[in-house]
């Protein structure tokens, strides 16, 4: 099983449970902006998990909370609608802090002219303010390809992920599913409610709706946080600018 890189620091950035500048890590600042590609990902073997192309996506149950820190929340428990431009905002609330989450659709590319390859920006309204993209392969169920992190003052750093958006060991095993409906907000109107049992024997509650763009998301309850959609939009536009400092595949344990 191949080593998940820097896993434990993303899943402080992605809990937000920072709320004051980061350390510099020794980056050296990003230089003038350059137009935003995906980082070349190489011919070596991926650093984290088994890709589509290794025969196999089995995560070791040690290795699930890490796995797990590198997909947002709603990307995990929902379903990628790709329309570009699109956003939605969350409020994430944590026993740390609370703060909006801005997710959005903002590139598409055609990868040999036949596979979609999409942007996801997630941004965190945190102190710094802290943008995670993600590089998602577009199908029936979507691979998340690599994510980068940029925090100021520090250059942008991105790392192989290869995971599938919906992968069934780190959403957890499905134990109901019921109609609701969401009473008020945006998004009010008939809903699905789901539960999942995590591995811990914790439970993700999880209410999707169509009316909710990028995820059909309208809320996550975790044993972490809580992520209610509160307003969405259209014409999101890249934020990052600059081309991240890129950790190759390289072969693990």
């Amino acid at each position: 099983m191949r080593r998940l890189l820097n896993a434990s620091c993303l899943s402080l950035v992605l809990l937000g449970s920072s709320s004051s500048a980061a350390p510099d890590a020794g980056t050296q600042p990003a230089a003038s902006p350059a137009p935003v590609t995906p980082p070349a990902s190489g011919t070596a073997t991926d650093g984290g998990v088994p890709s589509a192309t290794d025969g196999g996506s089995t995560i070791h149950p040690s290795r699930l909370a890490e796995a797990r820190a590198l997909i947002p929340p709603p990307l995990l428990y929902g379903q990628f609608q790709p329309t570009v431009g699109a956003w939605v905002e969350y409020e994430f609330r944590s026993k740390q802090a609370t703060f909006p989450v801005r997710a959005a659709v903002v590139g598409h590319t055609l990868r040999d002219n036949t596979t979609p390859l999409y942007q996801l920006e997630v941004t965190y309204d945190t102190k710094p303010r802290t943008l995670v993209v993600l590089w998602i392969e577009g199908g029936t169920h979507p691979l998340v390809e690599r994510l980068a992190v940029s925090v100021p003052p520090n250059a942008p750093i991105s790392i192989p992920v290869d995971l599938l958006a919906d992968q069934p060991e780190l959403r957890g095993e499905q134990t109901r599913a019921r109609d609701t409906e969401v009473r008020g907000g945006p998004f009010a109107g008939k809903a699905r409610q789901l539960t999942f049992r995590l591995e811990t024997g914790s439970t993700m509650e999880v209410v999707t709706t169509p009316k909710a763009p990028v995820f059909g998301v309208e809320s996550l309850r975790g044993p972490e946080a809580t992520w209610v959609a509160r307003k969405s939009g259209t014409g999101a536009r890249p934020e990052l600018n600059a081309v991240p400092i890129a950790v190759p595949r390289v072969p693990g344990q």
